[in-house]
């Protein structure tokens, strides 16, 4: 019990000094730099994976969420929560200091994932329900503590840039950056779910080993995710 209040201790401190100012965790020789996502910029970063995220990204755009409202809302909702960690990292334009990048992260831990009675996340949405039901098919398989014998690990949620900063190695550099942002939170691990050709190549290239993988024709119907997905 004392070692779980020293603990709790200890990452309250740690929080507390990351809140003064932003750790920088990586530059690109163009201009952009990685840092601590401080909750100052939380609500830009809302708008930020609203605008080039669940516009863009193939599982969020097959079941059309920015087109509903509440689905749309309810994910915004969703990433407050995981943004509240303070472990995910802002991509920032030296010089105008402009959010042009995310990557969102949680720590997943043994004990809290344990309690839980399902992998599944409640959701609402049927929208937004249909690609957790897809997700949770990507995950269910794996049991991630066990596989890389950890007690906790980096969870990455999302992983966003704007399209005129794509195709330059800036979103490789962004990933590689949560290496030693992991490391300082005395976190072994970093996992997530990579769900285009090229952010799986990137993250093979920095090391991650593909744990599971599942084909997109087994789930999608012109192009949209089958709504009986994980039933």
């Amino acid at each position: 019990m004392a070692k779980s209040a020293e603990a709790e201790v200890e990452k309250m401190k740690m929080l507390e000094e990351r809140i003064k100012a932003p750790s920088i965790w990586g530059r690109v020789p163009c201009g952009i730099r990685f840092e601590d996502l401080q909750d100052r910029r939380y609500e830009d970063a809302v708008k930020f994976v609203k605008k080039h995220f669940i516009r863009e990204e193939i599982t969020y755009r097959s079941v059309k969420l920015d087109e509903d409202v509440e689905g749309r809302d309810e994910f915004a909702h969703n990433v407050r929560i995981w943004m509240k960690d303070k472990m995910s990292i802002a991509a920032v334009k030296e010089g105008t200091d402009k959010l042009v990048g995310v990557l969102i992260m949680r720590i997943q831990e043994k004990n809290a994932f344990s309690r839980t009675f399902s992998r599944v996340k409640l959701t609402h949405n049927p929208l937004y329900t249909t690609v957790m039901k897809f997700y949770n098919e990507i995950e269910k398989p794996v049991d991630i503590f066990h596989k890389l014998g950890v007690r906790k690990y980096f969870k990455v949620y999302i992983m966003a840039l704007k399209q005129r900063y794509r195709h330059r190695g800036i979103a490789k550099e962004m990933l590689k950056s949560a290496i030693p942002l992991a490391a300082s939170a005395n976190v072994p691990a970093i996992a997530g779910i990579f769900t285009t050709a090229r952010s799986q190549q990137i993250a093979q290239e920095i090391g991650f080993e593909k744990l599971n993988e599942i084909y997109y024709i087994r789930y999608l119907i012109d192009e949209q995710v089958s709504h009986n997905l994980g039933s």
